[in-house]
This record gives C-alpha cells, sequence and structure tokens, in this order.
C-alpha cells in the first residue's frame, strides 16, 4: 500500500542528507572520544570506520523496506503485525523517541549548569526549550526540516577545533595497528549511540518527494558523520592520552578552552551555548514522530496530542537529577539502539524479503 502526504508537506530528496545530519550528529560528541580512545587507542579511527560502513549497511536494508512498503514504519508495523501487536510495536517508538527528547534537554541543561550558570535549577530552562520546541513542531514536518537545515551553523564551532593546533601531539598517532580485532570492535560498539539517527527516515518516508532518489542522500549524510567523528576523535588523540581522556567528562568543551581571540577570552563559554544547535532538531523531531504517532494510532489531532507529549518530557526532565542519571539514561538509550538498528531493522528486512519472494512465488 502506497502512502503519500500533500505535496505542500513533503519535502525535496537532498534534504534528507540535512535531516539525517541533524539527528546523527547530537550533543553526545561532547564525550564520544572517551571510551572508544580508551579501548581501540589511536587505532580508534578504525572503529570509526567499521561503525560507519555498518550503518551504511543499515541505511541500505531500510530502503528495501521502505521502497517495497511504500509507506512508513508505522503503517509497516500495522501491516505486517496487526493492529494490537503493530500497535505495540508503535507505542514503544513513542517512548523510544520520548526518552531521547528527554536526553538531549537534560544534557543541554547539565551543560549549561557546569559550564556556565552552577546555581541554575532544572525546570526554568526545560520550560523555555520545550516551549521553543512546541513552537516549532507545532508548525510542521517543513519547519522542523528549516530549523536542521540552520542547525548546520554548528559546524562553525567544530572548525574552531583546528585553531590549537599548536598543542597538537602527533606522536599520540602511534604505533599503529596495535590493538586486536576485538578492541576495535569494542571501541566501534562505544560508537553506536553518536551514530544513531538515520532511523528518523522510517518515520517521514512519506514526507519525502520521489523518496526512492533520497536514499544516496542518507548515505551521503552518514558519510559526512564518519567523516566528523573522525575529526573529533582525531583531535582528541592530539591533545589528550588516553589516560587523560578518563578524568574528562565533556573533552570537546575542554580543548575549547585552549583558543582564545582579541575579542573573546573564554570560547568555552560560546561552545557550551552552541550546543542548542544540536539538541533542538533532535528534540523537535522526536517529538513530532511521538505526536505522529499517536495521530495514526488514535485519529487525533497531533496539535492535540502535541501538550501532552511536552509536559511528559518537562516532567521526565526535572526528574532526572544529574551526570549519573543522564549516563544511565545514554546507557539505556544505547542498548535500545543497537537492538533497534542491528537486530530489529535486519529483522525487518528479511520479513520484507520473504513476503516478497512468497509472492513472486504464489
Amino acid at each position: 500500500m502506497k502512502t503519500t502526504e500533500h505535496p505542500r508537506l513533503t519535502i525535496s530528496a537532498f534534504l534528507v542528507f540535512v535531516l539525517i545530519q541533524a539527528m546523527q550528529f547530537g550533543p553526545e560528541y561532547l564525550s564520544m572520544s572517551i571510551k572508544p580512545i580508551q579501548w581501540a587507542g589511536q587505532d580508534v579511527w578504525m572503529s570509526v570506520l567499521l561503525c560507519g560502513l555498518g550503518f551504511h549497511v543499515i541505511i541500505w536494508m531500510m530502503y528495501q523496506v521502505l521502497n517495497y512498503s511504500g509507506t512508513d514504519l508505522i503503517h509497516i508495523h500495522l501491516q505486517l503485525f496487526g493492529r494490537w501487536a503493530g500497535g505495540g510495536l508503535n507505542l514503544a517508538c513513542v517512548v523510544y523517541f520520548l526518552l531521547v527528547a528527554c536526553f538531549q534537554l537534560r544534557l543541554f541543561i547539565e551543560v549549561i549548569q557546569v559550564w556556565l550558570f552552577p546555581d541554575l535549577t532544572t525546570w526554568p530552562l526545560a520550560a523555555v526549550l520545550l516551549l521553543l520546541v512546541y513552537y516549532i513542531v507545532a508548525g510542521g514536518f517543513r519547519v522542523i526540516v528549516g530549523i536542521c537545515m540552520f542547525s548546520m551553523l554548528r559546524y562553525i564551532t567544530i572548525l574552531a577545533l583546528f585553531f590549537p593546533a599548536m598543542y597538537f601531539h602527533f606522536n599520540n598517532l602511534t604505533p599503529i595497528l596495535d590493538h586486536s580485532l576485538r578492541e576495535i570492535f569494542q571501541g566501534g560498539k562505544q560508537l553506536t549511540f553518536p551514530y544513531l539517527g538515520v532511523e528518523a527516515i522510517l518515520f517521514c518516508y512519506t514526507f519525502v518527494k520521489s523518496p526512492e532518489t533520497s536514499q544516496k542522500w542518507a548515505h551521503g549524510a552518514n558519510l559526512l558523520t564518519t567523516f566528523s567523528y573522525l575529526c573529533i576523535l582525531f583531535f582528541a588523540l592530539l591533545m589528550f592520552k588516553p589516560e587523560q581522556l578518563s578524568n574528562e567528562i565533556w573533552p570537546q568543551l575542554t580543548k575549547y578552552k585552549f583558543i582564545h581571540f582579541p575579542f573573546i577570552d573564554r570560547f568555552e563559554y560560546i561552545g557550551a551555548a552552541s550546543q542548542i544547535l544540536w539538541i533542538i532538531p533532535i528534540t523537535c523531531f522526536c517529538l513530532w514522530v511521538s505526536s505522529r504517532i499517536g495521530r495514526v494510532m488514535f485519529a487525533m489531532r497531533q496539535a492535540s496530542i502535541l501538550p501532552f507529549l511536552i509536559a511528559a518530557v518537562f516532567a521526565a526532565v526535572c526528574l532526572i537529577p544529574g551526570r549519573s542519571r543522564i549516563e544511565d539514561v545514554q546507557a539505556l538509550l544505547t542498548i535500545v539502539g543497537n537492538y533497534l538498528i542491528f537486530a530489529y531493522v535486519p529483522f525487518l528486512y528479511l520479513v520484507v524479503l520473504i513476503r516478497t519472494k512468497g509472492r513472486r512465488t504464489a
């Protein structure tokens, strides 16, 4: 069954690049270098390439499922598993995306509390951010993609990491190929969470004009993410030794301390505040997906469901007390994301492949 949206609600295929890039490249990059480097050391670049290649395969599988079904994952669940089981899977997706939104918001607030305003309580900033998110999501999917496009300005702060080149220690990159395949694989496993976000296409497939042609843009976004993570991890290696990283919480923000301009001395303040460009697009999309699933499942308007979801996220963000609980949420999302990407998507692909062959032989 082919499902399409009204043309005025759809986006051009090339904007899938912007959407997936915004969803993949979240604020978790601030601490992503710690665990992979502790496992794979100076050979962590192989872990990045391994993880990036794995996600290219997953993107290909997702498009095989979507192109065959002609609709998004919400309706695919209902088609393959029926009303009750399919509905249960859709509700599980709602919980997952709401949890991602909670994590993104709480992580940003934690960064602001640590680096800028130590006495700031959680709920006022959470309320302001969620009001902004509500305004954006209420504007519809095209507005969210526009915010994703605007968020590409964040690459300016990434390029700023080239400025402390005088502090680089290139001997940290040697010896090459000094770690086992198991250590390199474990390093790649630690990178799964920063790569999550490609699942966005599963829920916005019908909002893309000629969605079959958007696959190359999805692969392009994953390729740019891989290159960006390579740069970030190389910078971390050049400035820190693995044993030093174990004492850092957000190595990327620490590196901003080495950047000085005549007109601004504390560049890390800009680096911390600019994380809003990372979290707002992801939070908006997560709440849009959750409200859209509610619309399909309960035949309600998204505008009616959205305030309840906003309230649930606000309560959850305020109930996450500090750094240890944020790490617990991240660990949970890492486990769920691993199963979603590397188990559930291949499972869907096999189910669709079997159905396709069954119809051909019938």
